[in-house]
């Protein structure tokens, strides 16, 4: 494959946020992130369909997540009083 160079104007303040993207994300390098985005961002064009079902099956996982964890929370609480009435008896 072979390469082309693409020339963007972009204002100095988002090159600025991208490039703390880039380190937070632990991406090589400025282009790899912009290469990344206009992937995704042509997939969502490509099969805007499979984009909203990735992101409500994202959401259906986050939420289930917390549920779970909420659940396990509970559990922890009832038994810690459970420990602490055996303790008082």
């Amino acid at each position: 494959m072979k390469d082309t160079i693409v020339s963007i104007r972009i204002p100095k303040s988002l090159v600025t946020e991208l490039k703390e993207i880039t380190e937070k994300k632990h991406f090589l390098d400025l282009s790899e992130l912009i290469r990344t985005i206009i992937r995704k961002k042509c997939d969502e064009y490509a099969e805007p369909y499979k984009h909203e079902v990735r992101k409500m099956r994202d959401t259906l996982e986050e939420s289930l997540y917390q549920h779970k964890a909420t659940k396990d929370k509970e559990k922890l609480v009832e038994e810690l009083q459970r420990i602490i009435e055996e303790l008082r008896k």
